[in-house]
């Protein structure tokens, strides 16, 4: 298949599920105590994406690479830290303690999204130079992105109702994380096609810094917030536990047997 239509074939998928995977926590009429479950839940779903699938597939793209020794091990532990480090950077400049104010719940949920949207430009990076390629490379880092971007919507929508955010501004937020990754996608395929930017290397290090931004969000804007809460009788580190172990049993069934 040419990969111009490829490349919109992925961006159109990729923006679907999302949506569909959004819409289901915003769907349903859940009570306070079930809401905080299925965040944890979300919380576990987002750790387990990036140490299950994120960066496992990013290491695996760059061992990919013909060059030898290209990609230093602190350049990898790096490229994570950078997505860590700017999601940190932006809470500080544009985002002021978000996360250290229950009463200011519109910040607090907006400082989640953001964290996504900059994880979604960063998957979208990652697809489209590798489908640039002309590779198998862009299908397998296609079917990785997947793997995580449905419950990532779900984990935001989730969160989001968790902390009050009216139905209507949560699907603004919604659709501008579905956007993010088709978009980008798209701009980064036409830019670097047939160019010596597009790399195995440069993909695997893309992901690696959407890893970085998917754990900051995890832990430091809904991991507190769940904990936040008096959990008598279903402590939700277990609700959290159960969202990574059902990444792992997902990536368990992709891989086969």
């Amino acid at each position: 298949m040419d990969s111009q239509i490829l490349i919109f074939i992925f961006a159109i998928i990729m923006f679907i599920s999302v949506i569909a995977f959004g819409y289901i926590p915003l769907s349903l009429d859940l009570s306070s105590d079930r809401l905080k479950q299925i965040t944890a839940i979300g919380a576990g779903v987002l750790i387990g994406s990036a140490f299950l699938v994120i960066i496992p597939e990013a290491l695996e793209t760059i061992e990919y690479s013909d060059e030898e020794n290209s990609v230093k091990t602190s350049t990898i532990g790096l490229a994570i830290l950078s997505g860590f480090v700017l999601m940190l950077l932006l809470e500080v400049v544009g985002l002021p303690h978000a996360v250290h104010h229950d009463e200011d719940k519109d910040l607090l949920g907006m400082s989640a999204t953001i964290g996504l949207l900059v994880h979604g430009a960063a998957d979208g990076l990652a697809v489209g130079a590798s489908v640039s390629t002309g590779s198998e490379i862009g299908l397998i880092v296609f079917i990785a992105i997947m793997l995580h971007k449905g419950p990532a919507a779900f984990g935001l929508s989730s969160f989001l109702k968790h902390v009050g955010i009216n139905d209507s501004r949560s699907k603004i937020y919604l659709l501008l994380f579905a956007i993010s990754s088709p978009i980008i996608s798209i701009l980064t395929f036409f830019i670097l096609k047939d160019t010596s930017y597009a790399t195995d290397d440069n993909i695997g290090l893309a992901l690696l810094f959407s890893a970085g931004t998917f754990i900051y969000v995890s832990t430091v804007d809904v991991l507190p917030e769940v904990h936040s809460h008096d959990h008598d009788h279903d402590p939700p580190v277990w609700f959290v536990i159960a969202g990574i172990i059902l990444v792992f049993l997902v990536t368990l069934i992709s891989h086969g047997p």
